[in-house]
């Protein structure tokens, strides 16, 4: 899989995860879906990648 930020289900949380030059980081964890898309954004923008849900790509909302 290429570099990317990921939003996973863990259990009724959601992880947000770094994938970048073959490492996997879990960098952190959210109570909602809507807090870890922030954060997951957040993240993405510093880095330069995209956020993926589910394997699909998404995209960025403001506000």
């Amino acid at each position: 899989m290429s570099d990317q930020v990921r939003i996973e289900p863990k259990g009724e949380k959601f992880a947000v995860v770094l994938e970048h030059g073959g490492s996997i980081q879990e960098m952190d964890v959210r109570d909602t879906y809507r807090d870890a898309e922030k954060f997951a954004f957040y993240v993405a923008e510093r880095v330069k990648l995209d956020v993926y849900y589910n394997g699909r790509k998404i995209e960025g909302r403001s506000g």
